[in-house]
């Protein structure tokens, strides 16, 4: 069992949350009549992670104003991932295609993130005063 001390401060994660569309089965991309629907990102799947283990974390992060925000926004806080620094913009989020490796074959994996929310955020769209406040580790 892996204790994490809740005595120390919540740890903030800084990063874009993705949208990862995974071809089922052992199809090929161009193969697949549907995508399974997962919300990830590194930073914000060590939140989840910790967040399990009973830390305090923050995800720290744009997404769009749109159903598709608010659905990843609740997959973290389901999680326990506090997202009251989660800020919400016009556009998009980034995504990304997984065809998972079978046999010989390695997974292949195609990036679509050019334009999202994220990655048009300016450094003024956070107040970086308050954003930390509570945390010890970034």
């Amino acid at each position: 069992m892996i204790a994490v001390s809740q005595k120390s401060g919540c740890t903030a994660f800084f990063g874009e949350i993705l949208i990862r569309l995974t071809v089922p089965g052992k199809q090929l991309l161009a193969q697949a009549g549907s995508l399974d629907l997962h919300f990830v990102g590194a930073e914000a799947n060590v939140a989840i992670g910790l967040a399990s283990l009973g830390a305090a974390t923050r995800m720290i992060s744009v997404v769009p104003n749109t159903a598709l925000g608010r659905r990843a926004k609740s997959v973290l806080q389901a999680a326990g991932v506090d997202c009251s620094r989660l800020h919400e913009a016009s556009g998009r989020m980034g995504l990304y295609y997984l065809t998972p490796g079978a046999g010989q074959r390695s997974s292949e994996i195609i990036y679509d993130r050019t334009g999202s929310c994220f990655a048009l955020a300016r450094e003024d769209d956070f107040d970086w005063d308050t954003t930390f406040e509570g945390c010890d580790r970034l």
